[in-house]
């Protein structure tokens, strides 16, 4: 059956999530201390325990850690990297140089699962918080192609080298354009709604 969309939706853009965890002290400890997370307030509600966190001023917060989650979620039967509830959790990163020092930090932490990949359109980290959640670090590169695609990606190589490869990978595949130009072309697809009269 097909339903007529409305001409007009107001615009909504994504804001902030919660999820549900085992070990609240321990999922904090990690986002707080490992991630550089700051509580912006905490509580109690319908029994739940909630802790807020934030890295920008402007969000009250940007996740809700939230106390319940059941045992004995099985895992993704297609991969274990990735969730079976929530796929992955994914922060924008400012520059290449900042992931190879998240990739530090998380190795220095002992952090469990840690995957470096090459999306083409970015550059990631993939790797689990202390409840098996899968997060997702990232730069965007300056090449767009259809996704998905993913290759390892490997630190030990210099950020001229991980670019000028990124980009012959991009410049190979069927549909590569400039980053800039996909946006500009998905910008005339998004929100173009006519306003109800």
């Amino acid at each position: 059956m097909d339903k007529k969309l409305p001409q007009y939706r107001p615009n909504i853009k994504f804001s902030h999530m919660g999820f549900s965890v085992k070990d609240i002290v321990k999922s904090e400890d990690f986002y707080t201390r490992v991630l550089g997370f700051t509580v912006t307030d905490r509580g109690n509600v319908l029994g739940m325990d909630l802790v807020f966190i934030s890295r920008d001023p402007n969000d009250h917060h940007q996740i809700v850690l939230a106390s319940g989650k059941p045992d004995n979620i099985p895992p993704n039967p297609f991969d274990r990297q990735f969730g079976s509830v929530i796929n992955q959790i994914s922060f924008n990163v400012a520059s290449l140089d900042d992931l190879r020092e998240i990739y530090s930090i998380l190795k220095s932490e002992n952090v469990q699962s840690i995957m470096p990949a090459n999306h083409g359109i970015a550059w990631s980290i993939y790797c689990h918080d202390p409840e098996g959640n899968n997060l997702e670090f990232f730069v965007d590169t300056d090449w767009y192609f259809p996704q998905p695609f993913l290759v390892p990606l490997d630190f030990s190589k210099s950020d001229a080298e991980i670019l000028a490869e990124t980009e012959a990978v991009c410049r190979q595949q069927e549909g590569c354009e400039d980053y800039k130009d996909w946006r500009a072309r998905f910008s005339k697809v998004m929100n173009q709604f006519v306003p109800a009269a």
